[in-house]
């Protein structure tokens, strides 16, 4: 009971709202990506638009983690979230994972929550932001780690207003070598059950990924789930049921949606059965569907994460 307690009122202090305070740029240099280096030694990128300077009411933050064998400024250029096309109001945190990888893949043992707990006390001291609309994406790796880990940890889980991970690799712990008895119609990884139980989940998956499949499968010794099911379990986690409402993003992706108008939580997928394989979804031509031969795709993921995270608060409930 009494570690529940003490929990409760670390979190209360933790999600409590930002006091208004007035943006001070001196030291920052808006509209670009400034390197960051916390006293641990690891760095993250930092960008802080142009309309920070002027705002009368603290900024929301975005934290954007890094594929596999990838990094900061890869994702940087590849989320395009520094461009006022898709961003204008967000500051913008890209962490820079170890050796290029992040906690929740198989093998890794950095304690990546910490250093997103760091990130987030640092920018704080920095910066005017609000504390209720603090939101996290990332790519394959990156959005493992956003989707099961983050999402997941009993602390950050109420520091962090929504999440959106694409192509996500959500490993799950196997106990037979090389992921022998994987079904990745029933594989579940677990939450932390004093994680928070109604945040607010976008994920986006290509129908032809072949580096995390959308069937899921064994993956570095460890079980991938079959992706619905994985949209499901969240579902469940959110209290909202197994039914869904769907509708066309596009020609080719489609919308699955769990919750619609809940104020407490809701859960959406967003499947593209096209070309769409393991890549950004973006409707011009970038480093991930250069590389994968798959894109252009029929939408811009960044347009779609920023137009979900403008609807959510980490209180549980709309935003406006």
């Amino acid at each position: 009971m009494a570690r529940r307690v003490l929990i409760a009122g670390l979190v209360a202090a933790l999600t409590a709202v930002a006091a208004a305070c007035t943006p001070d740029t001196s030291g920052i240099t808006t509209g670009k990506l400034m390197n960051e280096t916390l006293s641990s030694g690891r760095s993250y990128l930092l960008f802080v638009p142009s309309s920070y300077s002027t705002r009368s009411s603290p900024a929301p933050l975005i934290l954007s983690y890094h594929g596999g064998n990838r990094n900061a400024s890869q994702q940087a250029a590849l989320d395009l979230l520094t461009s006022t096309f898709f961003n204008v109001e967000y500051v913008v945190a890209y962490p820079q994972g170890i050796n290029d990888r992040w906690q929740g893949v198989p093998g890794v043992t950095t304690n990546d929550t910490a250093f997103t707990a760091s990130i987030l006390s640092a920018l704080s001291s920095k910066l005017c932001l609000d504390s209720s609309r603090i939101f996290a994406t990332g790519k394959s790796d990156g959005a493992g780690f956003v989707g099961d880990v983050l999402a997941c940890d009993a602390v950050l889980s109420r520091r962090v207003a929504a999440v959106a991970p694409v192509s996500g690799a959500f490993y799950a712990p196997n106990n037979t070598d090389r992921g022998a008895g994987c079904d990745p119609y029933t594989v579940v990884n677990a939450c932390n059950t004093n994680s928070r139980v109604d945040i607010p989940v976008i994920e986006f998956h290509g129908g032809n990924d072949t580096t995390i499949p959308y069937g899921g499968g064994v993956r570095r010794r460890a079980c991938l789930p079959y992706v619905p099911h994985w949209v499901q379990i969240w579902a469940g986690r959110d209290g909202l049921g197994t039914a869904n409402s769907s509708y066309n993003l596009t020609a080719d992706a489609t919308v699955y949606q769990f919750g619609a108008g809940a104020e407490g939580g809701v859960v959406t997928h967003v499947f593209d059965g096209g070309s769409v394989g393991h890549s950004w979804p973006a409707t011009i031509w970038n480093d991930d569907n250069e590389h994968n031969g798959d894109g252009p795709a029929s939408f811009n993921a960044s347009s779609v994460i920023v137009e979900f995270f403008q609807t959510w608060s980490s209180r549980g409930r709309r935003a406006f």
